[in-house]
């Protein structure tokens, strides 16, 4: 195959010439693109994040690092996986979830942790409870009520601290758990169903009707910890960006700390 044709006016590309080197400069910028693409990966300005989580996005503190993050690395593509915290730890264990944000104080076993902010618990509640007037109220104003909670997210675990929190005070809490969204209990809870526990940043998803009253800060403390947590072996770079983030801006020194759900 004959690339050039020489004549007296100098060599000029063949027919054939012309479709090799077009073709052939399409192939030498995809190979430009996949090195500058996976020198930008390399560093954390582009790839893949996968985060876990079963807390809302609609405010609060773990919102505001995600968008801090986008800002700063627009090009890194982020996948996100709402679940039951069993299935975020497992996640993590199988490297198909870089990193999950959950509730409660840093237990190690579950990979490297990384204490972050806390969040108030409030009581939500129906506008015209008994207590929806209240600037504040306590476990003991609770004894009586029914609580909701759903069977995804973290709803097994909020039932696992009504029950905890109110055999202080002798008794057995009356939970009703419905496989159901947090949504979904909320809209329960606005036509007077009974009564659920939310934090700060799901403030924001209240339904019409339904209030939320702060739980009172007592000895055992009346917040939620959220914790980071990924595999140390997993050296996904955006992962490392983004554990960077969190770390400077949004960690807290580690201390004793309440679960909420």
């Amino acid at each position: 195959m004959s690339l050039f044709h020489r004549s007296s006016e100098g060599v000029e590309p063949t027919q054939a010439g012309l479709v090799f080197f077009r073709q052939a400069r399409q192939a030498l910028h995809i190979i430009d693109l996949a090195v500058a693409n996976a020198a930008a990966t390399s560093v954390g300005n582009a790839g893949r994040l996968t985060l876990g989580l079963y807390t809302s996005l609609a405010s609060g503190q773990l919102r505001d690092a995600l968008s801090d993050y986008r800002l700063a690395h627009p090009d890194i593509e982020c996948d996100f996986v709402e679940a039951a915290r069993s299935r975020l730890v497992e996640g993590l264990n199988s490297r198909s979830i870089d990193i999950a944000v959950l509730l409660g104080p840093a237990d190690t076993n579950l990979g490297e942790a990384l204490p972050l902010w806390r969040e108030q618990i409030h009581v939500a509640m129906n506008d015209g409870h008994r207590l929806a007037q209240r600037s504040q109220v306590n476990w003991t104003d609770l004894i009586d009520e029914t609580f909701l909670v759903s069977t995804e997210g973290a709803g097994p675990e909020a039932a696992s601290l009504l029950a905890a929190r109110q055999a202080e005070q002798g008794q057995m809490p009356c939970i009703r758990s419905h496989a159901v969204s947090r949504e979904t209990i909320f809209s329960m809870v606005s036509m007077g169903f009974g009564i659920s526990l939310m934090i700060d940043s799901g403030l924001g998803r209240r339904p019409p009707g339904v209030v939320a009253v702060p739980l009172m800060r007592d000895h055992q403390g009346a917040q939620v910890q959220f914790t980071a947590y990924r595999d140390p072996g997993n050296d996904n770079p955006p992962l490392r960006r983004f554990w960077s983030l969190l770390k400077t801006r949004y960690s807290v020194p580690t201390a004793g700390g309440v679960w909420a759900g």
